[in-house]
């Protein structure tokens, strides 16, 4: 499972945090992680996405990194954590 949890924009660059689901020796975990990219517009106009940034880029996605951070560490995972806590239960 795969699911976006939360996506953070600064500026051309974007940090998404997605939650997914890890197999461990004690079972299924919930486990977050997250992608970071640059958007840009081609010779056509068209938004494409880039995983290599500009020396002007840098600051923002450090930004972004940092607040995707902080969300990952000061909020609980949510829907997951209430789902295994019922499981746990039965």
């Amino acid at each position: 499972m795969n699911n976006l949890e939360k996506r953070i924009q600064i500026g051309n660059c974007s940090a998404s945090i997605f939650v997914n689901e890890v197999e461990t020796l004690t079972g299924k975990v919930p486990m977050r992680s997250v992608v970071l990219q640059r958007t840009y517009k081609d010779k056509e106009d068209k938004y494409q996405h880039a995983n290599n940034y500009g020396v002007n880029d840098i600051p923002k996605a450090v930004l972004a990194l940092i607040k995707a951070y902080e969300h990952m560490v000061s909020t609980p995972i949510g829907e997951y954590q209430e789902r295994y806590r019922t499981e746990d239960k039965s």
